[in-house]
């Protein structure tokens, strides 16, 4: 298993949401509950970059496409609202070791 990616903690402290470039993916990290997440950050309807959009203030640990106001849960992908009107985004995985998140190798294609 290879985990590529290092995001140092301290940069995602106070709820900040950081964009990692591995090609061909580009990838959206954060903590909810002090538990690294990673999600794919283009939107996959438009392909807007939901670091951009950022946190969701009506529904926790979510994120919100800038273009369309679309919400995806962070530890999961799902798509939240509006239902039915995209796919799910592709989650990775994350972990935490020393004081880095580091995230699975995009290239792989697993979904976590």
């Amino acid at each position: 298993m290879k985990w590529v990616g290092t995001v140092p903690l301290a940069a995602l402290e106070n709820g900040a949401l950081v964009r990692l470039s591995h090609p061909p993916f580009d990838v959206i990290v954060g903590l909810v509950d002090g538990e690294p997440y990673a999600i794919e950050d283009a939107c996959n309807h438009a392909g807007a970059s939901l670091t951009e959009g950022g946190w969701s203030v009506l529904r926790p640990a979510c994120v919100v496409c800038p273009m369309h106001g679309y919400v995806f849960s962070l530890t999961s992908g799902e798509l939240i609202s509006p239902k039915g009107l995209c796919d799910d985004q592709r989650t990775f995985r994350a972990r935490i070791e020393g004081d880095v998140v580091v995230v699975r190798d995009p290239f792989s294609l697993t979904i976590a």
